[in-house]
C-alpha cells in the first residue's frame, strides 16, 4: 500500500510569504495469481501573511485485494475483488509569531478509518511552537500543547472524550540540491488512548515542480479492540507536484 500525509507545521522557511500548494498521487496494480488495487491521494495549501501561517491538508488512501468468499454457503469458495484498506482526513492549522523562532499554534485534525479499532478521531489543540532551526538546508520546529479528542469506539459504537497532551517534531534536511529528507512525528496523549504517528520520507527532484517521493509511515494506538493490532505500517511511492 501507498500513502502520504503532508506535515502540520509549515515546510517553508518563516520568512516565505504567499500561497505555498502540493499534490501527491500514487497507483499500484497487481494481475495475475494476486489482484490487488491501491491508490493514495494528498492535497496541502499553505498561507504566509506576515506573522500569520496558515496550512490545510486532505489525504486520501484506497486498497482493494482478491479475497476468497463463500457467497453461496456450498463449499466452495469464489475470488472477489474487496477493500481491505479505506481511510480519509484533512488537517488545519493557524500560527502567529511571537518571534522570529517562538510562535502559538492552534490546529485541528480529523482521521477516519474503516479497518481500524477507532473509526474516526477528532482532535482540537492549542499548541507553543519553537523554530530550533530553519533555513534552506536544516529545519526543526517542534510543538506541545493542550488538546482535546473525540473519538468513535468501531467495536462497541461509543463515542470517547477526553482531554490530551499534542506534541509535533518536524525535520527537514537538504541532501543536496535536488534530494530532501523529511521526518514528521506527531503524539496525542490522553487518559484512554495514545496515538502516534511518525512519517519518514526521502523526496527527489525532477523539475522545479515535479519530484518522486518515497516514504515510510507508522501509526500507532496504544488502547485497540480485541482483534486489531497497535501498529500500522504503510509504504509509499508517490508522484508529488509542487506549486510556489
Amino acid at each position: 500500500m501507498v500513502v502520504s500525509f503532508p506535515a502540520l507545521a509549515q515546510d517553508a522557511p518563516a520568512s516565505a510569504a504567499g500561497w505555498t500548494g502540493s499534490g501527491e498521487l500514487g497507483l499500484t496494480s497487481a494481475s495475475g495469481n494476486t489482484r490487488a488495487q491501491n491508490i493514495n491521494a494528498a492535497l496541502s495549501a499553505g498561507l504566509d501573511d506576515g506573522r500569520w501561517h496558515h496550512d490545510a491538508s486532505v489525504f486520501w488512501l484506497r486498497n482493494r485485494g482478491e479475497v476468497e468468499v463463500d457467497r453461496n454457503l456450498d463449499g466452495v469458495p469464489e475470488s472477489e475483488m474487496e477493500d481491505t484498506a479505506n481511510r480519509y482526513g484533512l488537517a488545519f492549522s493557524s500560527a502567529f509569531d511571537l518571534d522570529k523562532r517562538s510562535y502559538l499554534v492552534g490546529s485541528l485534525r480529523y482521521d477516519h478509518d474503516n479497518f481500524a479499532s477507532y473509526l474516526w478521531h477528532g482532535v482540537a489543540a492549542a499548541s507553543y511552537g519553537y523554530r530550533w532551526l530553519d533555513d534552506d538546508r536544516l529545519r526543526l520546529v517542534t510543538e506541545i500543547g493542550p488538546g482535546f479528542r473525540r473519538s468513535h469506539d468501531a467495536s462497541s459504537g461509543a463515542v470517547e472524550n477526553e482531554g490530551i497532551v499534542r506534541g509535533l517534531a518536524d525535520f527537514g534536511w537538504q541532501l543536496n540540491d535536488s534530494t530532501r529528507l523529511l521526518d514528521t512525528f506527531l503524539v496525542e496523549s490522553g487518559r484512554l488512548n495514545t496515538f502516534v504517528q511518525n512519517d519518514l520520507g526521502l523526496q527527489v527532484s525532477m523539475t522545479q515542480a515535479l519530484a518522486l517521493k518515497v516514504g515510510y509511515q507508522v501509526r500507532y494506538n496504544s488502547d485497540v479492540d480485541p482483534g486489531f493490532k497497535k501498529t500500522d505500517t504503510v509504504t509509499m511511492l508517490n508522484l508529488v507536484y509542487s506549486v510556489k
